[in-house]
């Protein structure tokens, strides 16, 4: 896999197939980018995606992150280093022509995500989201959405669906291995409080440990769930500013913006950070968006409870922000179950403790395109 990386940027100019994460680029997308790009050049991509590409076409796994903001990425960059994966072999949004007018010697495979100014020339999805009618992708493209805890199930048996677990080699078992990562983090360790996991996680992760040959299931994965929320959670190296980047969603309709930055720490421990009020602003700027919403989590590593909470901010459109509140305190499917934090100050927010931990962004973001689109 380590070599297919490395020769992945000398084929920039030939025509190809990018293998494109979430914007996010958080584990499981970058993951999922790389560990598919892998198969595909490994097999015939043309019969894989249904699709009009040419067997000659290469594969190429592109993060979705420009190359300053990868450092960000704390578990990431932990995780592709101990993959032994150079970074510097990684390509970066930023590094590479990516086309979005109709035709041209670039196809798109979507991981970890179904939405994208890329929908024309879209051949595949690999997603773990419910599918949004609004994507406007291709009919006839290759299709794999399933709600399940983690991408990386989806692209494992997509690997075992091939057949390449019916023979022993080492590339399939450095493939499987690094998909086993993000599987135990964004199932929280299979954790039944979280409820993340679904039967499909478990089968997978459970081919995985048996093909890799791993006896100590149980230890084995709380080892790496320790390990991966520990170096998820370390914000030490990051300022108030760079962790708003760390994690980052971006809803927009009709010119009205909101950002949607997810980290592993608490909303009301972020807002006491050194310069959080100027930087939540700079942050802001940057983004040019209308409001902000701030999605903490904190997982204790010690037994996997999670504790999750809100900040909804206004930057420069009070009636929107006051519309998000509103869609989020009253939705029931789902309920987020939120009660107000009335001790936090700061800036133009309303605080909440957000007390249904299984609600995630994957179910804030539908909401917030709701009252973009003016439907809630």
């Amino acid at each position: 896999m380590n070599n297919f990386i490395k020769q992945c940027k000398t084929s920039l100019k030939l025509p190809r197939i990018v293998v494109l994460g979430n914007e996010s680029c958080d584990l499981d997308s970058a993951v999922c980018s790389i560990a598919l790009a892998f198969h595909l050049s490994r097999t015939s991509a043309g019969d894989f995606l249904r699709s009009t590409v040419k067997g000659s076409d290469c594969v190429v796994p592109v993060l979705n992150v420009a190359r300053e903001d990868l450092p960000l990425k704390t578990e990431v960059v932990y995780y592709l280093q101990e993959n032994r994966i150079e970074l510097t072999d990684l390509i970066c949004r930023d590094e590479i022509d990516l086309p979005e007018n109709v035709g041209g010697d670039t196809s798109y495979v979507l991981v970890d995500h179904h939405l994208s100014r890329y929908r024309a020339n879209v051949v595949g999805v690999v997603d773990h989201r419910p599918f949004d009618q609004s994507s406007m992708l291709n009919y006839d493209i290759f299709k794999c959405i399933e709600q399940v805890g983690s991408c990386a199930s989806l692209v494992s048996k997509i690997v075992r669906d091939s057949g390449a677990l019916q023979e022993k080699s080492n590339e399939t078992v450095d493939l499987l291995k690094f998909l086993y990562g993000p599987i135990v983090l964004d199932t929280v360790n299979f954790s039944k409080d979280a409820d993340k996991a679904r039967p499909l996680d478990h089968e997978m992760a459970e081919a995985i440990e048996q093909y890799i040959c791993i006896e100590k299931k149980e230890q084995t994965r709380q080892a790496l769930f320790d390990t991966l929320v520990a170096k998820r959670s370390d914000v030490s190296s990051l300022n108030s500013l760079q962790i708003l980047s760390k994690d980052l969603k971006i809803a927009s309709r009709g010119g009205r913006i909101v950002a949607i930055p997810g980290y592993p720490i608490l909303v009301q421990e972020y807002v006491k950070l050194e310069n959080a009020a100027e930087n939540l602003q700079a942050f802001a700027q940057k983004t040019a968006c209308n409001v902000v919403v701030l999605m903490g989590m904190k997982v204790n590593s010690e037994d996997g409870s999670v504790r999750r909470d809100l900040g909804i901010i206004n930057i420069t459109d009070f009636s929107l922000q006051q519309q998000i509140v509103s869609a989020i305190t009253s939705s029931m499917v789902p309920d987020f179950n939120v009660k107000k934090l009335e001790t936090i100050s700061f800036l133009d927010g309303s605080f909440y403790e957000q007390n249904n931990i299984k609600a995630s962004r994957k179910q804030l973001l539908p909401l917030v395109n709701g009252v973009l689109d003016n439907k809630c």
